[in-house]
């Protein structure tokens, strides 16, 4: 209902799927989309739109072997382009939210369906209306997260390596999502390691095989962080747009952040899940946890790629507050600030970015601490179980 009301009231939509459609028209005039958007670019800042502070336009960033797939689609008539994208990409969405949804523990599925609806309208938990952009983000994700739900509950992980190759051609970071098999089922090291030495291999290959373009891509992604000022909601982000706020170098101080923060996050992560895979933790208590850790290996994270997490971010705030002594209590004043929050990020773009870093870290940490604890105690009483075991078989042999 709440999409229904944005359309009715013209709500701006598909912006990022416009700048595919331009890439479309581009290769259809035989010209380059990344040139004609930096283009774009630069008139802009003679117009008096950048006077104003209206929104900057985006460029075409994505590598050059996704303008071979292009140029097969830009054959087609653009309705049917449209009709088949939205289509797909609105199952694709749907998809995200049931798979998440359905990683809620049984006695949570009264709460579980209030939240399963939140990253429509607070990706991140902050409002944003990024559903309506059109990335193909979404469409990644969906594959992703469908392939992944297959992985957990059957073991194969095939079409899961599959799905995380294909958008790595899109996308070179989700290569980070190769973590997901890792911290869930064991002997998936070759495997992951295999996808993810493919990926880079295929990235690299691209520098030899389109060269002007490959230049002309890096120079577009340039543009996302020298022009937009898109540095994302990612711990290394924020440090690279603070530090660039200031007049400072900006790159390696966060490639080294990123580093030191993601190998961290890691190996907290695989000495936890050692536990899950010893029957200490149920799925429903390690993934939502695990999935917020590797959204948080991706060193750039924009709304649309948090968006897939936003319910895990939600349930694992959901049982931080039921755990605390007076939980209703808590839970209203965090509803209280939570609100106060997205008035603030509503004003200020720059506040929406680091509130949202604030959250992703904070739900993180505290849901490491309180997932550790369980995995603790239901370790300590793995003995006590097995001897009460025996205490019965022993006890039923000496009755016979």
């Amino acid at each position: 209902m709440g999409v229904v009301c944005w359309f009715a009231v013209d709500q701006p939509t598909g912006w990022d799927f416009a700048v595919t459609q331009r890439a479309i028209h581009s290769l259809r005039n035989g010209t380059d989309p990344y040139l004609n958007d930096i283009a774009a670019q630069n008139a802009y800042l003679q117009t008096a739109a950048a006077q104003r502070g209206d929104p900057r336009p985006f460029v075409y960033v994505y590598p050059p072997i996704t303008l071979q797939g292009l140029r097969a689609i830009a054959a087609a008539p653009d309705k049917a382009v449209k009709f088949i994208y939205w289509t797909f990409y609105v199952l694709m969405v749907l998809a995200q939210l049931l798979v998440a949804r359905r990683l809620a523990m049984p006695h949570e599925k009264y709460v579980a369906d209030l939240l399963a609806p939140l990253p429509l309208f607070f990706p991140g938990l902050l409002l944003f209306d990024s559903v309506l952009g059109g990335n193909i983000a979404f469409i990644l994700f969906g594959l992703i997260f469908l392939a992944a739900w297959r992985g957990w509950t059957r073991g194969h992980w095939a079409w899961f390596y599959a799905a995380v190759f294909l958008a790595s051609c899109v996308k070179v970071p989700y290569l980070t999502l190769l973590a997901i098999p890792l911290l869930s089922a064991p002997r998936q090291w070759l495997s992951a390691s295999a996808i993810a030495a493919a990926g880079l291999a295929l990235f690299a290959m691209q520098i030899r095989l389109w060269p002007v373009s490959f230049r002309n891509y890096l120079q577009a992604t340039n543009r996302m962080f020298s022009f937009n000022h898109d540095f994302g909601s990612g711990p290394a982000g924020r440090v690279g747009a603070s530090l660039a706020a200031l007049h400072l170098p900006s790159t390696l101080p966060s490639v080294l952040f990123y580093l030191v923060a993601s190998l961290t996050i890691f190996f907290g992560l695989y000495r936890l899940s050692r536990a899950y895979r010893r029957g200490y933790l149920t799925r429903e208590q390690w993934i939502p946890l695990m999935m917020v850790g590797v959204l948080l290996l991706n060193p750039r994270l924009i709304e649309y790629e948090i968006f897939p997490f936003t319910f895990f971010m939600a349930i694992i705030g959901y049982r931080l507050i039921a755990a605390t002594k007076r939980p209703r209590l808590t839970g209203a004043i965090v509803l209280l600030v939570w609100v106060a929050a997205n008035c603030a990020a509503e004003i200020s773009r720059v506040f929406w970015r680091n509130c949202e870093c604030a959250l992703l870290v904070s739900l993180f940490l505290l849901g490491y601490r309180q997932v550790r604890r369980v995995a603790g105690q239901n370790a300590s009483l793995e003995p006590a179980a097995a001897y009460l075991d025996a205490t019965k078989v022993v006890g039923s042999a000496s009755t016979v």
